[in-house]
């Protein structure tokens, strides 16, 4: 609750300094402001501003609130989601560690199966569904910041 009230402090300072220069610049008449109707543009890149992160730290992998509960390739975080064809469902979960540190060695996706054995029956499962699998990385170039790779995120559409 801390973190949020916070965040929505910066992000209203920022919404009010930025219209605030927008509407002296505009006013002026001097400064064009583009639309995005006249991109794409060159992208943009900023040194990363370290205030931002205030309050913000990441939890250590160690913190008792992120301790696995099941160990190996076992799948966790299973999350069903309604598709837009009302026939079907999506089954999600993650199986193996995400990393954080400098040195993350991604998991390879295709080293587990996505499939998913269901039925109308407890116990009796008679049919089949495979899916896909991939991992997420977020290799940061700011110097401080630690890189990140998931552990592998399943889905499986069943009809």
């Amino acid at each position: 609750m801390k973190y949020d009230n916070q965040w929505r402090h910066y992000l209203m300072m920022l919404l009010v300094i930025s219209s605030a220069a927008a509407a002296s610049e505009v006013g002026s008449g001097n400064v064009h402001i583009p639309t995005t109707l006249e991109g794409p543009f060159e992208p943009v890149t900023r040194r990363f501003d370290p205030a931002l992160r205030r309050g913000s730290d990441d939890l250590p992998m160690d913190h008792p609130r992120l301790k696995k509960k099941v160990t190996g390739m076992t799948p966790e975080q299973v999350a069903l989601a309604l598709s837009a064809a009302p026939t079907s469902v999506w089954v999600s979960w993650i199986t193996g560690d995400a990393q954080i540190g400098s040195d993350v060695k991604p998991l390879d996706p295709s080293s587990v199966a996505s499939e998913v054995w269901y039925g109308k029956a407890s116990g009796n499962y008679t049919s089949t569904q495979k899916g896909v699998a991939a991992v997420y990385d977020q290799l940061y170039p700011f110097e401080g910041l630690q890189n990140y790779t998931s552990g592998i995120i399943h889905h499986v559409k069943l009809e």
